[in-house]
């Protein structure tokens, strides 16, 4: 279901196919909030609201959509757990003089970046179970190739090295396919 598809639908009152399709970006959102120190509960908690506030700003017939839908649907939860994030780090007292009201500004992601990350995801997608785990521990979780080797099983750091430049290269070379199936499309 294309974007505008799901606007005309969350205005006909179809909202449970639209959420459907929404839906399917949950599993990112959720580990990007897991990934930043949030939990099932708050990831859960947060998509709902995101959904809530879409389908408020859906229904306002001045709405414009400038980016795509599931742009939209990220910046808004990047945007409702940053305040989450400054939420728990402040008092109560002060958190009501912190409301902040969504502007589309606030929630502008550009296409360019949400490209980038679907080209990511596919190159992810089509590496090994091995790979991943090495580029989460390594990037992600900023791990040494020491422990990494220990956690992997890996003989030696200097085994686990050359798997990791093996699994960048297998990474590198199907972003290269991929681009090439671009050029031709």
């Amino acid at each position: 279901m294309r974007d505008l598809e799901i606007i005309k639908n969350i205005r006909n009152g179809k909202r449970d196919k639209a959420i459907k399709v929404l839906y399917k970006e949950y599993p990112k959102i959720r580990a990007n909030i897991i990934s930043n120190g949030g939990d099932d509960v708050i990831a859960q908690e947060i998509f709902h609201d995101s959904l809530i506030l879409i389908i408020e700003k859906v229904t306002d017939p001045n709405f414009e959509l400038t980016s795509k839908l599931s742009t939209f649907l990220y910046g808004i939860n990047h945007f409702l757990w940053k305040n989450e994030l400054r939420r728990r780090k402040k008092s109560p007292e002060r958190e009501w003089k912190d409301t902040l009201i969504l502007t589309a500004e606030d929630l502008n992601y550009e296409a360019d970046k949400e490209e980038e990350l679907k080209k990511l995801e596919h190159v992810l997608t089509h590496i090994s179970a091995r790979c991943k785990k090495i580029f989460e521990l390594f990037y992600f979780q900023k791990e040494s190739m020491a422990n990494i080797a220990s956690q992997l099983e890996f003989s030696s750091i200097n085994s686990a090295k050359t798997q990791k430049y093996k699994c960048m290269e297998k990474a590198i070379s199907i972003a290269k396919a991929n681009q090439a199936i671009e050029n031709h499309s």
